[in-house]
């Protein structure tokens, strides 16, 4: 029988990463038997990934569709393949419904990770996406509340997604073969030898503390989706300050230590699951990266915004055009309107500088006429 393995997130472990390789290597992918449909990838090499293989857009949410599973399954069994293995995050709220539209052997696989690195990761993207206004609030129930647990326990609570699903603990210890990539093959049933090139490119860059920062403190304004976008990459380059870092204080820290511990060892129990069980153990004593405050000083806001002039010239002119454009904007960090002001001066400045001139003159060498520069 063939196989088919939809692989549904969770949030916030790795899935752009892999999505990006099998994105890339659909062809050694077919080689070895298995079918990957091809999805977009946009600048940060970011996609949906398969949705569309299995759902359709409702406003701004997809949904099952019987016809594009209908195409998926033609298009699975004409390529000759033995394996379909599908990846999307947005297969997770769907999954009691995909779990009844799709063919009974399909299996469906979901990693999970340390709550607290999900939390700070998932402030951080809605930092660089939503986009995310105020400083970071060290609660459980922040945000998207920590794993996605709400569309997780939604998905498990139907029977025939429990009876077909698998949770694997997203940790570099845990991982078959090393890496995710390859953790992943093998709970599809891959052999992951006849593959080359397993390493994955990083994807979607985090960013350091002080780009964190300025980003946020940009947010209020309303700058579009273009002029974000260069802004998130122009930051992902950014290095100023630190990029290993917790925002969770130190006593919050072992609070929401302990608060992760209970709610892994309640979805294993509720559910009757054992894989978590050694993700629980790696965890429990976890130590936190180094807590920095987020609060930038003046020289520390200046010196990204000479980093966005030095990457982002054009970028640089119309942010600081937005800045002057409304000028009652309340910003976390007030210093950012000087900054730009001063940068756009120095390009202008630059700007008005007149080029070197080649100087050109003859010499003889050797008895010969020769021009130097």
């Amino acid at each position: 029988m063939k196989s088919i393995v939809i692989h549904a997130g969770l949030p916030k472990t790795g899935t752009s990463a892999v999505q990006a390789w099998l994105h890339h290597n659909t062809e050694q992918l077919a080689a070895a038997g298995v079918f990957y449909p091809w999805h977009h990838l946009d600048k940060n090499g970011i996609s949906a990934g398969n949705a569309g293989s299995l759902m359709e857009r409702s406003g701004p949410r997809f949904v099952t569709s019987p016809t594009q599973i209908e195409g998926t399954l033609d298009d699975f069994e004409a390529s000759g393949c033995h394996t379909m293995l599908l990846s999307s995050e947005a297969f997770l709220p769907e999954l009691p419904r995909l779990a009844e539209a799709m063919p009974g052997h399909a299996r469906f696989v979901m990693y999970v990770r340390d709550p607290l690195a999900f939390l700070e990761s998932d402030y951080n993207q809605r930092v660089k996406r939503i986009p995310q206004l105020h400083a970071f609030v060290p609660e459980s129930g922040a945000y998207g509340g920590w794993l996605g647990h709400e569309h997780l326990y939604n998905a498990l609570a139907s029977d025939d997604v429990r009876a077909r699903a698998e949770l694997r603990p997203y940790h570099s210890d845990l991982f078959v073969g090393g890496s995710l990539l390859t953790d992943l093959l093998h709970a599809a049933g891959i052999d992951s030898s006849q593959l080359t090139g397993l390493e994955l490119k990083q994807v979607n860059t985090s960013y350091s503390l002080h780009a964190l920062e300025i980003k946020r403190a940009l947010n209020v304004l309303p700058l579009g989706n273009e002029l974000n976008e260069r802004l998130d990459l122009r930051l992902q380059s950014c290095t100023l300050g630190p990029t290993s870092y917790s925002l969770i204080p130190p006593a919050d820290y072992e609070r929401l230590r302990a608060e992760a511990d209970e709610e892994l060892h309640a979805l294993s129990v509720k559910y009757d699951i054992d894989s978590l069980e050694p993700l629980r153990e790696k965890l429990r004593d976890l130590p936190s990266r180094p807590y920095h405050p987020q609060d930038l000083s003046e020289d520390e806001v200046d010196a990204v915004v000479r980093h966005l002039a030095k990457v982002g010239k054009r970028l640089t002119r119309r942010i600081n055009a937005a800045l002057e454009k409304h000028p009652d904007v309340e910003l976390a960090y007030p210093s950012l309107r000087e900054s730009f002001a001063r940068a756009v001066e120095a390009l202008d400045l630059a700007a008005q500088q007149p080029k070197p001139r080649r100087r050109w003159w003859h010499a003889l060498r050797n008895g010969r006429l020769v021009s130097r520069r």
